[in-house]
């Protein structure tokens, strides 16, 4: 049902990874060799630039297409699909320059894994010494070429000596808790015995702060009646309020009358009645 549906989306999936693979095991240690200034500035360098751009294109592509398809949407007239068909043209046109160079493209390869290896040695043999590092230092192996070549594996007397430091580093470890516990509890006896020599049977004992903040049970009061002047205060300022809104207070016409600021309510009256 795949294949009736979508017959390409298998061979994108599997030039998806081979793709991939080339980028991280052949493409980007070449671009590494550029930079360093082991490959020289030239066609060579413009040449692998480009190949490892397309080769990024082609992949965002590929996964832009692997969305659509989760999401089930027509991929069949959609523009990805002839972006796919021009990279995949392009790649198959370099096939022939590829094929010319895959000698020194090996070789140089084969160069730099092993003088990555010799680096990853040589700090192994460092890490005996220095137990704190061990982790850091941990042995990673190259990843294999895309040519199916792996390379040379380490032998095992390194591993070995990994895990004997490891090991010291842990017994190390495991001894300085153990004897810092033990002074602690050596302490905490001798704190002990010297109250109970000191303590006197006939004497009270001693108030703690718990026992002074235990006020038992006690009302819940409003945070305002902590402090009376700020509650006598808050009612002065209350009871203003109020005044203002039974006597007007006088006012005095330095300006010309403009009418009231708040407006005039009709239906209040605060006259007297004259009997």
């Amino acid at each position: 049902l795949l294949k009736q549906e979508s017959p390409e989306l298998l061979q994108l999936i599997e030039d998806f990874e081979i793709k991939l693979m080339e980028l991280k095991d052949e493409l980007h240690p070449l671009l590494q060799m550029v930079k360093n200034g082991t490959i020289p500035q030239g066609k060579g360098s413009r040449y692998l630039q480009t190949k490892y751009q397309l080769y990024l294109n082609y992949c965002a592509n590929i996964s832009f297409y692997l969305v659509l398809k989760s999401k089930r949407m027509p991929v069949r007239s959609h523009p990805v699909i002839e972006r796919l068909v021009a990279y995949r043209t392009i790649i198959n046109d370099l096939a022939v320059i590829d094929q010319k160079l895959s000698s020194q493209v090996r070789m140089l390869l084969k160069n730099y894994y092993n003088k990555k290896e010799d680096k990853i040695r040589r700090e192994k043999k460092f890490a005996v010494f220095l137990p704190l590092d061990v982790k850091k230092n941990k042995f990673k192996r190259a990843p294999a070429l895309a040519n199916g070549r792996a390379p040379a594996g380490e032998p095992s007397d390194e591993s070995d000596l990994d895990e004997e430091a490891a090991l010291k580093y842990y017994k190390m470890m495991e001894e300085k808790l153990k004897l810092k516990r033990k002074q602690n509890e050596d302490q905490d006896t001798a704190e002990e015995a010297a109250v109970l020599e000191g303590a006197d049977p006939d004497k009270k004992r001693g108030v703690t702060y718990q026992m002074i903040k235990n006020k038992g049970l006690t009302p819940r009061r409003k945070k305002i009646d902590r402090n009376p002047r700020v509650k006598h205060r808050e009612k002065f300022r209350r009871a203003r309020i109020r005044r203002r809104g039974q006597v007007r207070e006088v006012r005095r016409e330095v300006q010309r009358y403009g009418g009231e600021h708040s407006g005039i309510r009709a239906g209040v009256k605060k006259s007297r009645k004259l009997q």
